[in-house]
């Protein structure tokens, strides 16, 4: 997926002496993302590193992952008479 194709919903800045990035979402970009599963409402995000700190000090973008995994059909046994010498 490229950064074209990404919808970007927020940014972060990493917290120095700690594996820690606080994050900042603004509320009106997660509401058409969300997904129910068992009854109850999720929303999927990914949080990247920047190539580059912004001009407002953010090192972190977060982006909806809307990432499907192909469902492939299972594969079929081999029957008899397939003619494979075992």
């Amino acid at each position: 997926m490229s950064n074209q194709d990404r919808k970007f919903v927020g940014s972060g800045k990493g917290v120095d002496g700690y594996d820690l990035v606080n994050i900042t979402l603004k509320k009106e970009d997660l509401e058409n993302n969300y997904f129910s599963y068992n009854g109850k409402d999720y929303i999927k995000l990914t949080v990247g590193k920047k190539r580059e700190v912004d001009q407002y000090g953010k090192s972190h973008a977060v982006w909806v992952n809307d990432y499907k995994k192909e469902e492939q059909a299972a594969p079929q046994p081999v029957k008899g008479g397939d003619g494979l010498p075992f």
